[in-house]
């Protein structure tokens, strides 16, 4: 499965090569999920040594049939253009799209959009690359990083014939990684932490400003007042 959506973004970002490593972040499932955690990353594509910055966070929650689904939104900007933000609402990892019930997606200037569910399972069911994923430990690491030296548990993820390298900290929400390295490129920890502005949820930041668009007026001096729509209202 493509990640959900996550190939969509790289290449929209245009960062085709980078695919690899990036993808490899929602592969794993939130850890201790919390309202309000954010992790921010750098990520490095060894092919044209391009730079993206990548910011994670869980920026709600909602309850899903009996159990609590968490919206993770990322947001990727590179170091030129347009940011691209999307959001899911999961209830379990996102290698499963059982466990993926919204989808939301802003790309650069477009507005904020909604991405049907039901492609992931079609996706799923295309798949040419449907082999198991095999997760073999390293033992631990120290690893120096931007947001400090973090003590790691190192392992590979390894699928055919691509393999991955991880260093994972719990403490590192919401999904744990401090650091990743594929042939494609490298991804590392600059900061984490709970609160703030790189808690907030830009996509609903964007909705606030559509809102705000939809109910802009006209006002014509001596007559009524009308929105976009040609509706009139009383003064």
């Amino acid at each position: 499965m493509r990640r959900c959506v996550v190939i969509a973004v790289l290449l929209a970002a245009g960062t085709a090569s980078g695919q690899g490593v990036f993808s490899d972040v929602m592969s794993g499932k939130l850890i201790n999920p919390e309202v309000g955690v954010f992790a921010r990353y750098e990520l490095v594509d060894n092919a044209t040594g391009q730079k993206l910055y990548v910011r994670q966070a869980i920026v709600g929650e909602k309850q899903v049939a009996d159990t609590v689904g968490y919206y993770l939104e990322t947001e990727v900007m590179p170091e030129v253009g347009f940011p691209i933000v999307y959001r899911m609402l999961l209830t379990g990892p996102a290698t499963d799209p059982a466990n993926v019930h919204e989808i939301m997606v802003k790309d650069g200037t477009h507005p904020v959009t909604s991405v049907p569910v039901d492609m992931l399972l079609e996706e799923e069911e295309s798949d040419d690359e449907g082999q198991p994923s095999l997760r073999d430990s390293l033992g631990t690491a120290t690893v120096s990083t931007p947001a400090g030296t973090l003590e790691t548990e190192h392992f590979s993820i390894s699928r055919g014939d691509r393999t991955t390298k991880v260093w994972a900290n719990d403490d590192v929400r919401p999904m744990g990684i401090v650091k990743m390295v594929s042939d494609d490129g490298e991804l590392r920890l600059t900061g984490y932490g709970k609160g703030g502005a790189d808690a907030e949820s830009a996509i609903d930041r964007n909705l606030r400003e559509q809102e705000r668009d939809d109910v802009k007026v006209e006002v014509t001096p001596g007559g009524p007042t009308r929105n976009f729509s040609g509706r009139a209202s009383e003064e």
